[in-house]
C-alpha cells in the first residue's frame, strides 16, 4: 500500500442555499396591511381600559386613604353630625313639600360643612406628609460664653460605640479582620 491510497480527501460539506420566497400578491400585503391595523387598534383599546383600571384603582386607594386620615386624625367630627342633620332636614321638607328658599339655604349650609370637612382632611394630610417626609433639623452653632457656662450640669459626650470585628484566618493574608 501507497501512502496515497490510505489518505483520501476529506469530503466538503455542500452548503445549502436559501430557497427564495414567493413574491407576495398585491391582495395579500392589503390583507396584511389591515391585519396590522386591526391589531394595533385592539391593543391600544386594551391598553386604554388598562391605563383606566389604574386610575380608579388610585383613586379608591385614595379615597380609602382619606376616610382613615378622618377617621384616625379627626375622631368623630361634629360637622358630621351637623352633615346628616341638614340631610335629614332636607329631606323631610322635600317630602312635606316645604318652601324652597328655606331647602336652598340648608343646602348652602350643608355644602359650606362639607368645605370646612374637606378642608381639615387636607390639613390633616398635609400633616401626615410632613411627619414622613420630615426634614433632618439643622445643628445651630451657639457660643456660649465661659461666664455663662452652668458648672452644676456636667455635660457627657458620648462617643459612638465604635463598630466590632471578628477575625477570619485568610490562606493569602493571614487572620483579617472583618465587620460583624
Amino acid at each position: 500500500m501507497t501512502d496515497t491510497e490510505n489518505f483520501e480527501e476529506p469530503e466538503v460539506p455542500k452548503t445549502k442555499t436559501k430557497k427564495p420566497r414567493k413574491p407576495m400578491s398585491e391582495e395579500r400585503k392589503a390583507q396584511l396591511r389591515e391585519q396590522l391595523k386591526a391589531a394595533r387598534e385592539k391593543s391600544n383599546e386594551v391598553r386604554a381600559k388598562k391605563k383606566l383600571a389604574k386610575k380608579i384603582d388610585r383613586q379608591e386607594e385614595e379615597q380609602a386613604l382619606d376616610q382613615k386620615i378622618a377617621k384616625k386624625i379627626l375622631d368623630k367630627n361634629p360637622m358630621e353630625e351637623e352633615i346628616t342633620n341638614l340631610k335629614l332636614e332636607i329631606k323631610s321638607l322635600k317630602e312635606s313639600g316645604g318652601n324652597n328658599a328655606e331647602i336652598k339655604e340648608l343646602r348652602e349650609e350643608l355644602n359650606m360643612f362639607k368645605k370646612g370637612l374637606k378642608e381639615q382632611i387636607e390639613k390633616a394630610k398635609e400633616q401626615q406628609k410632613k411627619v414622613q417626609f420630615k426634614e433632618p433639623e439643622k445643628k445651630i452653632e451657639v457660643d456660649i460664653k465661659e461666664e455663662k457656662k452652668d458648672v452644676s450640669t456636667p455635660v457627657v459626650e458620648v462617643a459612638p460605640t465604635p463598630p466590632k470585628f471578628k477575625k477570619i484566618y485568610c490562606s493569602r493574608r493571614g487572620f483579617i479582620q472583618v465587620p460583624v
